[in-house]
């Protein structure tokens, strides 16, 4: 059965941005954060936590990012997630 039409995306270049978002943003915004929690807490056990809570969390923020209808949203939300992250790791240092 085909999707309804209502909820597709009518450009490419929405649909490219929210594949793009949802693949390498979050992927990248999930790294960032971890790589964040390595400087606030003990690396042995962040490291340990890391293996299993990256993907998991990959996951997550894929999905929240197609639920999302705009892809300027999840964009923006992935882009919030990196920079708190890049103050972390730099208040961190």
């Amino acid at each position: 059965m085909p999707a309804n039409k209502k909820y597709l995306l009518k450009t490419r270049l929405g649909r490219g941005s929210k594949v793009l978002a949802s693949t390498l943003g979050s992927l990248f915004a999930v790294l960032f954060f971890h790589t964040a929690m390595f400087f606030f807490f003990d690396p042995k056990q962040v490291l340990t936590t890391t293996l299993y809570s990256v993907f998991i969390s990959w996951v997550l923020l894929m999905l929240i990012t197609y639920w999302i209808k705009k892809p300027w949203v999840s964009w923006l939300i992935l882009t919030i997630i990196f920079t708190v992250s890049l103050i972390g790791i730099y208040i961190g240092k």
